[in-house]
């Protein structure tokens, strides 16, 4: 049962809380971009170690950003389907920026040590937490939201979100199994949240009731 709504006057807006996940966006990537370094050896000479080295990292940065875009991407609408900030919703969001910004640690650590089993496991276990995280975040979004067509959207990012997960978590045992299966999951798992879900004809259905009935 919900609790019974605050007045106007003690509802705060989304508008700082947005603001601040913004930034905390920005500094991630920032970070990560920071740990990029052309190595000065290929200034002069062919280094084919050091290309290699080069390459890897900024492998690892493609990859790093595109999570980091689809967590914001996503961070983004969800935010705009919350009606009000209240406590739970403050200390949610910070759980999702916590693991953001765990992100780039792991992002050079995988960089530096491809082949590492560990690094590849501690990679996929900090995406997975940032995965989780806003899934917490979302399913609060659907408990305290009114409006029938984000219930819905939330409802069906679900079953993605558990799926995500739960390859994530498979990746983890696997990469000290086999890594190219690790990475091979690392590589294709963002693709299922490339694109938010924001419209589908099945969520306008189930939201024409509270439409019609207003």
């Amino acid at each position: 049962m919900r609790a019974a709504k605050q007045p106007p006057e003690l509802r705060p807006t989304n508008r700082r809380i947005e603001s601040f996940s913004d930034a905390v966006f920005a500094i991630a990537v920032t970070i990560m971009v920071l740990e990029i370094r052309v190595p000065d050896r290929l200034a002069f000479a062919d280094d084919a170690v050091a290309f290699q080295e080069f390459v890897t990292l900024l492998g690892i940065y493609v990859l790093s950003f595109v999570v980091v875009g689809i967590l914001w991407a996503n961070h983004h609408y969800l935010v705009f389907t919350l009606p009000s900030t209240d406590r739970a919703t403050v200390w949610l969001n910070n759980h999702v920026l916590f693991w953001v910004t765990m992100v780039p640690i792991v992002a050079r650590f995988f960089g530096q040590h491809p082949t590492s089993p560990r690094a590849t496991a501690a990679y996929a276990f900090v995406v997975m937490m940032c995965t989780g995280a806003l899934t917490l975040l979302r399913r609060h979004a659907a408990r305290v939201s009114d409006n029938r067509f984000h219930r819905a959207l939330h409802h069906r990012v679900f079953r993605r979100a558990w799926m995500a997960m739960s390859l994530y978590a498979a990746a983890i045992p696997l990469a000290f199994v086999d890594i190219r299966i690790s990475w091979a999951l690392l590589l294709v798992l963002p693709a299922m949240f490339f694109l938010p879900v924001t419209r589908t004809d099945a969520m306008l259905r189930s939201a024409e009731p509270e439409r019609s009935g207003r």
